[in-house]
């Protein structure tokens, strides 16, 4: 069978993925033309908090604390959130609310590069891309792609320790690499075309829309200073929280959908019953947790806090998503 004839394998399958992790970019790509156009940013604000990016966060609550192996396998763990609640108010306090919130929202961008870089070795593992150079250029180029655009963001909007006349010298540098490094993927894959090697193309459909998205994203987000957090988030969010949403769902019926997983794993299997039941958990504790207490109360320390949150999630998510080494989570995600 020549490699035109291989069809491509899919994490879920060709319309789910399509659908979720990589067509939904376009609510992003919307909203990004919506705020572009002037459209006012109250209303993306609360679909985007209160209906999607604030839910994910507390959803990996569905695989963590709901299940009962995850929980005595994390163990202390899972009092994470405790301390890093106090970060934020602790850094307000002492005057330094700006730099905590560039470092949360550094951190919050770590948190979204790690999922798309996590969905590219997804894809390279179900179609058995094993090629290094693939993988150190497919690497190189996602983190370039990625992290580049931030440099640009924080470099515009922030009041930066580094000498204004050195900011440039850098970014110039890293452009250069950039420009490099793109134009020798783009050659690899043309290469490989022309030779009649197996392309991946959920992968490559994968890059081609979020690559596009982080630059338009935070190139528009940095006309507007500080302010722009909020467009860049939104932009940005949207497509991270239908991703992780959907294969968080994914894992849950699979995992929590066998034989006797209501004795195995306790109220995770309940949660697992109707999609109904995962999201209602999801936006309810959001709701409770993150969005009421800063409605009523207004008070910066609070908002702060609240970032802990957060945190906790990207602290977590780090601990339960190695499919490598949990052949568990491999055969929930149909990997094994």
């Amino acid at each position: 069978m020549s490699p035109t004839t291989v069809s491509p394998q899919w994490i879920i399958s060709k319309t789910e993925d399509m659908t979720w992790f990589i067509g939904s970019a376009l609510v992003s790509y919307l909203a990004l033309a919506l705020m572009t156009a002037g459209f006012p940013l109250a209303p993306l604000m609360f679909v985007w908090l209160l209906g999607v990016d604030g839910p994910h966060v507390l959803a990996t609550v569905t695989r963590t604390y709901c299940d009962r192996e995850q929980r005595a396998k994390l163990g202390a763990l899972l009092w994470i959130p405790i301390p890093l609640l106090l970060i934020g108010p602790l850094m307000t306090l002492a005057g330094y609310a700006s730099l905590f919130y560039l470092f949360a929202v550094c951190w919050q961008h770590f948190h979204i590069v790690k999922q798309h870089f996590g969905f590219v070795m997804l894809y390279k593992a179900k179609n058995r891309e094993r090629d290094r150079i693939d993988f150190h250029l497919d690497r190189w180029f996602l983190l370039g792609s990625l992290f580049l655009p931030l440099m640009i963001f924080i470099a515009r909007t922030q009041n930066l320790v580094i000498h204004s006349a050195v900011t440039p010298w850098i970014l110039g540098v890293a452009s250069v690499a950039y420009g490099t490094l793109t134009a020798a993927w783009l050659w690899r894959q043309v290469q490989k075309h022309r030779s009649g090697q197996l392309m991946n193309w959920p992968k490559l459909a994968l890059l081609a829309t979020v690559v596009p998205l982080q630059w338009l994203a935070l190139l528009h987000a940095s006309q507007y200073g500080s302010d722009g957090i909020i467009r860049a988030g939104i932009a940005l969010g949207l497509f991270h929280s239908f991703q992780y949403h959907r294969l968080l769902w994914f894992h849950n019926k699979n995992r929590y959908g066998q034989p006797g997983a209501g004795a195995r794993f306790g109220l995770a299997a309940s949660l697992a019953s109707s999609s109904a039941a995962y999201f209602a958990v999801a936006v309810g504790l959001h709701f409770l947790l993150m969005f009421l207490p800063q409605v009523v109360f207004r008070a910066e320390l609070l908002s702060a806090s609240i970032w802990g949150f957060s945190f906790a999630h990207y602290i977590l998510d780090g601990k339960i998503w190695h499919v490598k080494s949990d052949r568990e989570l491999a055969t929930a995600l149909q990997m094994a």
